[in-house]
């Protein structure tokens, strides 16, 4: 819930750090696009935070669509930018601390995705950045990350009344839809198998279970599943949350009942309904920690707002 409060607070990272606007001359890659407070952000800058999004833009638009999509990103990754900076100026106003085990928890983070030290290096090297200059900027994240949690997280109380009435005001919200308890077969398309061949084994499966044998004895013995130890066991699964054609044969099945074998795309499903519920509303205790969430989740976008108002009202901000 709260990558929606520290997105601008990712836009230097290692990755990005590699999509730099070669071949742009030195003065306009190094022309300033703000000023905020003491710090600048350049045209460089913005290049590296913009970069993946003109990549995934250009496969979807072209032309004005696309200079129109692209200018909008461009004002809306500079303004996250912007409020990156400020952030940043007052974690260190406030001197926020970081010690040097939380650097080295992130950056082993970074290291982990990397097949080797000498990959990791490469890729360091290729972004054009130092191994010191990425230690310090997650240690600045750090401490933006803690001044958000500080300023926003901590502050925010959310009592047991408002978890009531918010409850008896979005009644609709916490509607359950149908849903039913399903046990599966999956016979797999495989090399060496025909699909007549594994649509047969479906259908002795079928035969085995109209003879008497337990579902999920035959589903132990010759399903493919990945639950066919447990006996083909699913849980409760609500209606819409399963494949189209898979959906609609099981939600026409009564307890009890079992479906002829299904065709996918990776084999054969047999769908046993074990038990079915009908669409309820979920009482508030079923519920009260997703409300408690929802309400929070308000609150914080509020504040979040709120505090980052206050610290633009504050500085001095120029856009070029």
């Amino acid at each position: 819930m709260w990558v929606v409060f520290y997105r601008s607070l990712l836009i230097f990272i290692l990755i990005a750090s590699c999509a730099v606007a070669y071949g742009q001359p030195n003065e306009f890659r190094n022309k300033i696009v703000a000023v905020v407070n003491e710090d600048v952000i350049t045209q460089t800058d913005l290049d590296v935070a913009l970069a993946s999004v003109v990549a995934e833009y250009k496969q979807i638009y072209s032309g004005n669509e696309l200079t129109m999509r692209i200018e909008e990103a461009r004002q809306e990754i500079l303004n996250q930018m912007i409020e990156e900076k400020l952030i940043l100026q007052e974690a260190k106003k406030r001197k926020v601390e970081v010690a040097d085990a939380e650097v080295e928890e992130r950056l082993g983070e970074v290291r982990s995705r990397f097949s080797t030290e000498d990959d990791f290096d490469f890729a360091l090297n290729e972004s054009g950045l130092t191994f010191d200059t990425l230690r310090n900027r997650y240690k600045e994240q750090i401490m933006m990350h803690k001044l958000v949690n500080y300023e926003i997280r901590e502050r925010i109380v959310v009592t047991p009344s408002e978890v009531t009435e918010y409850y008896a005001k979005h009644t609709d919200e916490f509607k359950a839809p149908e849903s039913v308890r399903l046990k599966n077969i999956v016979f797999r398309f495989e090399e060496g198998n025909t699909e007549s061949l594994v649509r047969q084994k479906a259908d002795d499966a079928c035969r085995l279970i109209k003879e008497g044998r337990d579902f999920s004895d035959v589903a132990r013995q010759y399903s493919q599943g990945g639950n066919a130890q447990e006996g083909g066991e699913l849980g409760f699964i609500g209606k819409g949350q399963m494949r189209k054609e898979f959906d609609e044969a099981v939600f026409k099945l009564e307890a009890g009942e079992m479906s002829s074998p299904i065709k996918a795309q990776e084999g054969y499903y047999i769908f046993k309904v074990e038990e079915k519920r009908e669409s309820y509303i979920r009482p508030l205790s079923e519920v009260s920690v997703d409300v408690e969430n929802l309400i929070f989740q308000e609150k914080a976008k509020k504040r979040y707002k709120e505090w980052l108002d206050r610290l633009k009202r504050d500085a001095f901000i120029q856009i070029k």
